[in-house]
C-alpha cells in the first residue's frame, strides 16, 4: 500500500504505483536532527542539532531533490554541513532509489533502494562507513500533511542486528518559518505537583520540553498554571492522528532530551496520570491556529489579567448522544453574552491508547470547552449568570453524570494559547 492514495481529475488520473509516495516531502521543513556521535561503538552520545530542509519534484514527478542546510559541523569542518538527496522512482519495479551527498567530499553515495508498506518507507543497499562496509537502511514513517520521520540505521553482520545512529525530524512550515499544525486530536493534561514546585517545573519544561516535543510532530498548545489550586499544572497538545501520536511519543518520551531532564522533571510531581484524549466534538469546534509566535525562551512571567475558563464535562449514556448539539446551541449563546469568546469544544476520543506507557482516564464520555474571558471579573458574570446556571442545572439532571469541573487558568510565559 502506497503512503499516499490515487487521486483523479477530470482530464486524466493519477497513477498509484508509488510513484507519489514522496509527494508529502515537497515544501519547506523545519529538522531535528539527532546524531549519534560515534556510529558503531555502542555509544549512546547524541548531538541535537536543527536544520532547513527544501524538496521540490523533478521529472514529471518521478524523482525529487532536497536541500539540507545546517549550521552543524563535521569534525575538522569550518563551515555548516549542506546535504542533498535524488530520490529516482523505478516504474517498472516500483521501487525508489535514494542517493545522498554532503558537503564534506561531494560524492553521491550508492543507492538505498525500497518501497513503502502500509504508510512506513524502507530502503536498504550497501554504503561504507570509516572505511568499512555496512549494510544500510532509511526509514520514513510518522508521515502526515505536516510532520515525517526518517531514521538511518547500520549493520555490519549482514541485517542480523542493527544501529539506529540517525534521527531526521521533520516539521512542515510556512515561509516565515512558523510550524503547521493539526491537532485532529489532544490530550488534556493535569499534573499533580509536590507543594511549593509548581514554579520549578514550568521553568524546566519551558525551557528543555516545548520545542523538543514539537520537534517530533506535536503541537503545544497551551500550558498554564490552576488558579485554585496551587500545586496543579495543567497543558494541552495536539497531533494530527493516532499513528503520529505513537511516533512522536515515542521519539519524544525514548529520545535524549527526555532522557537528560526526565529526573529533575518527574520529582515535581505526585501524580501525571489525569489525561484527558479528545477530539473535537463538531467540524471547526477545536482550536483554532495562534494569533501570535510562542514567547522565545526565558520570556518574562507577566502577570496578565484575562483568563482561559474551561469546563470538563463527564456525561452519561443520554448526553452522549447528544450534549454536544445542545451545548453549541443553549450554552455558547450564554458565553458570547458575557464577553466570554468560545476556543475550542471537545468530545472524548475513545481510540485505544497507542502509546500506553503514558495511561489515558478511560471514565469517558466527556465533553470538554475552553473560552477565554478578559478579565476575572468576566468570569465570576459567567458563573453568576442566571441562565448559564439554570441551563447546567438541567443539564446535570438530564446529560451529566455529576457536577461539571471548572477550570480557571493562567497561561505561563511560553503557552501559544493566550488569555
Amino acid at each position: 500500500m502506497s503512503a499516499t492514495h490515487a487521486t483523479t481529475t477530470a482530464s486524466a488520473p493519477v497513477r498509484d504505483d508509488g510513484r507519489h509516495d514522496f509527494d508529502f516531502l515537497h515544501g519547506r521543513w523545519q529538522v531535528r536532527n539527532e546524531r549519534l556521535r560515534e556510529r558503531l561503538a555502542g555509544s549512546d552520545d547524541w548531538e541535537i542539532f536543527p536544520a532547513l530542509q527544501t524538496c521540490a519534484p523533478v521529472l514529471g514527478g518521478l524523482g525529487n531533490v532536497d536541500a539540507f542546510l545546517s549550521d552543524w559541523s563535521r569534525a575538522g569542518a569550518e563551515d555548516g554541513f549542506e546535504g542533498m538527496t535524488l530520490r529516482l522512482f523505478n516504474p517498472e519495479r516500483r521501487q525508489w532509489s535514494i542517493y545522498w551527498a554532503g558537503s564534506h567530499d561531494g560524492v553521491l553515495e550508492p543507492p538505498v533502494v525500497g518501497a513503502y508498506r502500509d504508510g512506513v518507507g524502507t530502503f536498504e543497499g550497501e554504503l561504507e562507513h570509516a572505511g568499512r562496509p555496512v549494510r544500510a537502511r532509511f526509514v520514513w514513517s510518522g508521515i502526515s500533511a505536516h510532520t515525517a520521520h526518517w531514521h538511518q540505521q547500520f549493520s555490519v553482520d549482514g541485517g542480523a542486528s542493527w544501529e539506529t545512529n540517525w534521527h531526521m525530524w521533520l516539521r512542515r512550515c510556512d515561509d516565515d518559518g512558523r510550524l503547521l499544525h493539526q491537532d485532529a486530536v489532544i490530550e488534556l493534561r493535569r499534573y499533580r505537583l509536590h507543594p511549593g514546585r509548581r514554579d520549578e517545573l514550568i521553568e524546566l519544561f519551558e525551557r528543555e520540553f516545548v520545542e523538543s516535543q514539537e520537534a517530533v510532530g506535536m503541537h503545544l498548545i497551551g500550558q498554564f498554571r490552576d488558579l485554585d489550586d496551587p500545586d496543579r499544572y495543567t497543558w494541552i497538545r495536539g497531533f494530527p492522528d493516532h499513528t503520529v501520536r505513537r511516533s512522536a511519543l515515542e521519539g519524544f518520551y525514548g529520545g535524549p532530551t527526555w532522557k537528560r531532564h526526565r529526573e529533575a522533571a518527574n520529582a515535581t510531581m505526585l501524580d501525571s496520570d489525569d489525561v484527558l484524549m479528545l477530539k473535537p466534538a463538531w467540524p471547526g469546534s477545536g482550536f483554532a491556529a495562534a494569533r501570535q509566535a510562542r514567547a522565545a525562551p526565558g520570556a518574562a512571567d507577566e502577570a496578565a489579567q484575562g483568563r482561559i475558563l474551561a469546563g470538563v464535562c463527564a456525561l452519561n449514556q443520554a448526553g452522549a448522544a447528544g450534549f454536544a448539539a445542545t451545548f453549541e446551541r443553549e450554552f455558547v449563546p450564554v458565553l458570547r453574552a458575557v464577553g466570554a469568546e468560545l476556543l475550542g469544544v471537545y468530545l472524548s476520543d475513545d481510540t485505544p491508547n497507542k502509546f500506553p506507557r503514558l495511561p489515558v482516564r478511560e471514565d469517558g464520555p466527556h465533553l470538554v470547552w475552553f473560552a477565554r474571558v478578559g478579565d476575572a471579573a468576566a468570569a465570576a458574570r459567567l458563573q453568576a449568570d442566571p441562565l448559564w446556571r439554570a441551563r447546567w442545572a438541567q443539564a446535570e439532571r438530564e446529560a451529566l453524570r455529576e457536577p461539571p469541573q471548572w477550570l480557571r487558568l493562567a497561561p505561563t510565559p511560553r503557552s501559544e494559547l493566550r488569555a
